[in-house]
């Protein structure tokens, strides 16, 4: 049977000091943090999570990645609809593929580690303060608030910027092979903008950081700014890594539409679609 460890048990409090941020050592480090996110558009912490609660962690989401919801999609960069007006070889008619699953967190059980660590307020707050946010709070939607990616083999991330000011990550299980995090920082609203764009989806590699995202890594990101994407996972490990999200304002949700999109279902009491991707892939 697997341990059962606490939140304040998982983390590096060591390496991280994150529970007390009046402290003089929890504030240094914290402040530390920010302007790192501020200066970079991320905030990368490494061996965040314990060995054995790493574990622990990992196998918990192995047992219940049968239950992610696949998605196999083409988009832009921008993930929005093509201007019919402009020009064939404008950026925004450029299309990305991504196929990727998600477990929901109505999926996973409330007395999981992973549920526990996304309940616990001092990593809530040290993200908040990271951001920079002077309201912070969990997400309220029933199947996104901390769901799981899965990538299978053959699944990947098309180049994108996220519809979303930041996300946070928790890489739990790297696979065999691909599965890349990679990225080109803060080129949105730069007058070369479209240029850049077009020279990374054309593959050229000026200006692409592959990012050291191993197992315990704890990922902010602010993807709004920075077009990234993760490449085409291969072999019979699946990439698993949670997504916990957060909001300036209390009781955010997702749409009916994101959610049908994401995970099959507008609502909890709603069966999973019928046209899972899953089979194609997996």
């Amino acid at each position: 049977m697997t341990a059962q460890h606490s939140a304040a048990e998982m983390v590096d409090l060591y390496r991280y000091p994150i529970v007390d941020l009046t402290s003089a050592e929890g504030a240094a480090f914290a402040h530390k943090c920010r302007e790192e996110y501020q200066r970079t558009g991320l905030c990368m912490l490494p061996e965040f999570i314990l060995p054995a609660p790493l574990a622990a962690l990992a196998k918990e989401a192995i047992d219940c990645s049968d239950k992610a919801y696949f998605c196999k999609s083409s988009h832009n960069a921008y993930l929005n609809d093509s201007d019919p007006n402009l020009a064939a070889d404008d950026v925004t008619q450029r299309q990305e593929q991504t196929f990727v699953g998600s477990v929901a967190y109505d999926q996973i059980d409330p007395q999981s580690q992973l549920s526990a660590l996304y309940q616990w307020d001092p990593l809530k707050d040290f993200i908040g303060f990271v951001l920079g946010k002077e309201t912070f709070y969990r997400f309220a939607d029933p199947f996104g608030a901390c769901s799981i990616n899965v990538f299978v083999d053959g699944g990947e991330h098309g180049w994108h910027f996220d519809e979303s000011e930041f996300t946070v990550t928790l890489m739990l299980q790297p696979p065999e092979v691909g599965g890349a995090f990679e990225y080109v920082p803060q080129i949105r609203g730069r007058d070369d903008e479209k240029q850049l764009v077009a020279e990374v989806l054309d593959g050229k590699r000026d200006g692409v950081v592959e990012l050291p995202f191993t197992a315990g890594t704890l990922l902010i990101f602010g993807g709004n700014q920075t077009i990234h994407r993760v490449t085409r996972v291969e072999g019979k490990r699946p990439r698993l890594v949670p997504v916990l999200c957060f909001s300036e304002t209390p009781n955010q949700e997702n749409s009916e539409t994101v959610r049908k999109l994401f995970w099959g279902r507008s609502g909890p009491d709603d069966m999973i679609a019928d046209h899972n991707q899953a089979g194609a892939a997996a």
